[in-house]
């Protein structure tokens, strides 16, 4: 062979090195081919995430409540529709049992006991003195009901947990996404 064939063959063999593995990898990504289905979270993504803004919070003298009074931290809501009966007191205690948990990194999170028809439980308040109970005056991004859900800093209702959750999972969500988020 002459040394302009070889030179050719060698740049063609170059090119295929690098070349092929991308487009390969682009079709990978394109079609969705060996994209993992296991999830590690324990709590339901919501896709595309509600903003906080829309759910027209407002505290007990009916004063308009937005994030940047809790310092654009990480905001755990539990919302219900009712007074705080038995059921919603228990999941107040676990969600200052996780807050607790959370240890050095508990400052970045802030819980928040949303009521649909607003009043403010005062045995509630004496014993949870960090939970601040607010009302909600538009429903829409909480579109799930009931439950507990996730706010990041940025006004971003992004995860939820029934309202029979499990405390174990929810601190296990937490942690990982402390320890993952550069905001909060």
């Amino acid at each position: 062979m002459t040394t302009k064939k070889t030179n050719r063959w060698t740049l063609y063999a170059v090119f295929a090195v690098t070349a092929v593995p991308l487009m390969f990898a682009m079709l990978m990504y394109f079609n969705l081919w060996g994209v993992p289905d296991g999830r590690t979270n324990y709590g339901q993504l919501l896709l595309p995430p509600n903003e906080l803004q829309q759910a027209q919070l407002v505290d007990e003298n009916d004063a308009p409540w937005s994030q940047v009074e809790a310092d654009k931290r990480w905001l755990v809501i539990y919302l219900t529709k009712q007074a705080c009966d038995l059921p919603c007191q228990e999941a107040t205690h676990l969600l200052r049992q996780i807050n607790v948990a959370l240890g050095k990194e508990a400052h970045r999170v802030t819980r928040l006991l949303v009521n649909q028809q607003g009043g403010i439980n005062e045995q509630t308040k004496t014993d949870y003195p960090a939970l601040i109970q607010l009302k909600s005056l538009s429903l829409e991004p909480f579109e799930l009901g009931q439950g507990i859900y996730v706010v990041d800093p940025l006004g971003n209702i992004m995860m939820y947990y029934s309202k029979d959750f499990v405390g174990k999972e929810l601190l296990k969500d937490l942690k990982k996404l402390l320890r993952t988020s550069n905001i909060g």
